[in-house]
């Protein structure tokens, strides 16, 4: 009797039993695999909308910093189309404080006892010029003939080499206190060979001591297909050999050229009427807004709730931002 008691105690799960907790546990596994890969899906799709914004906002927060301080007035705007803009990007601005041989112009050290920063070069550093393979332009203010500003203009030269003298420029804009420091030398050279009749160099007579200087670089954004099939919105700097590097994505990829393409310039003059694309050297001098639409759509399908009704498709989004230019007409 006590043997059968304790056989009965030890007895494991019968068949039915086994099968009854499988297909439980089967059921309780793909409810819990569903709601897994449903969140895998989820996160996926807003990591892909996250990247996509990114890439929007990044468009939109680099071009300003360059278009904003172009002088549309004073020709830095080179070709204006609905795809790309071209323009000199400014690289650096001083002060004449001397002039020298008529070629060469002396600017002040970049760091005054004062404090003040009359010379300043915008985060790239001071142009590599020589044996460099990109071409750098000197915007001189030249006073000309008559009192008053109405032909008073931007010279532009081709920066022809930028070396260093602390023996230039020891009194104008600088005290005993900038004694020894090295002042910026600007070799420039006119790009149509032109030779001032009285100063007998490149330099025009009315450039003299307190005229403002712009160095410039030429650079294009362009909306562009890849290698790889797809548009991004690309950035290139113009070479010394006349013409440009190579493009290379700043951002994207954004949507294919179409009725609605990833990205779109448009040019406004300071009334607010829009300017047309590929606009000549006159309409571009008028342009005072320039508004930049991107537009892009994520990699895969995209299904999660709130986002497009839920539907299991591309999602669609774009980002406009407008600049308006400081030196305008």
């Amino acid at each position: 009797m006590r043997a059968d008691t304790e056989r009965r105690r030890r007895r494991g799960m019968t068949l039915i039993e086994i099968m009854i907790s499988l297909v439980l546990l089967s059921i309780v596994s793909g409810v819990i695999m569903r709601v897994i890969m449903r969140q895998q899906r989820f996160y996926q799709g807003v990591n892909q909308i996250m990247s996509q914004r990114s890439q929007l906002r990044q468009a939109t927060s680099i071009l300003p910093v360059d278009l904003r301080s172009l002088s549309s007035v004073g020709d830095d705007i080179i070709a204006a189309t609905d795809s790309s803009i071209e323009f000199m990007v400014n690289v650096g601005t001083g002060a004449v404080c001397n002039v020298i041989d008529n070629k060469q112009l002396a600017l002040p050290p970049d760091t005054l006892a004062s404090g003040q920063d009359i010379t300043d070069w915008f985060g790239y550093g001071r142009p590599q010029v020589a044996g460099g393979d990109l071409q750098y332009y000197a915007y001189v203010y030249d006073d000309s003939v008559t009192l008053g500003n109405e032909d008073d203009y931007w010279k532009q030269y081709n920066l022809v080499e930028v070396h260093e003298d602390a023996a230039q420029c020891l009194t104008t804009y600088a005290t005993v206190a900038d004694a020894g420091k090295k002042r910026p030398i600007l070799e420039v050279s006119d790009p149509l060979s032109f030779t001032d009749p009285v100063t007998g160099g490149p330099l025009s007579q009315y450039i003299g001591v307190g005229a403002p200087v712009r160095i410039t670089r030429r650079v294009m954004y362009a909306y562009y297909r890849a290698a790889d099939g797809k548009y991004y919105l690309g950035f290139a700097r113009y070479k010394t050999g006349g013409a440009y590097e190579e493009l290379s994505p700043v951002s994207g990829p954004y949507d294919p050229k179409g009725s609605a393409s990833g990205v779109v310039f448009k040019y406004y003059d300071v009334d607010g009427n829009e300017i047309a694309s590929g606009a000549n050297a006159a309409n571009r001098r008028l342009i005072a807004r320039v508004d930049l639409i991107v537009r892009a759509r994520t990699s895969a399908n995209v299904r999660a709730a709130g986002i497009q009704g839920g539907a299991n498709q591309q999602y669609k989004d774009s980002l406009a931002v407008s600049v308006m230019l400081r030196n305008r007409n």
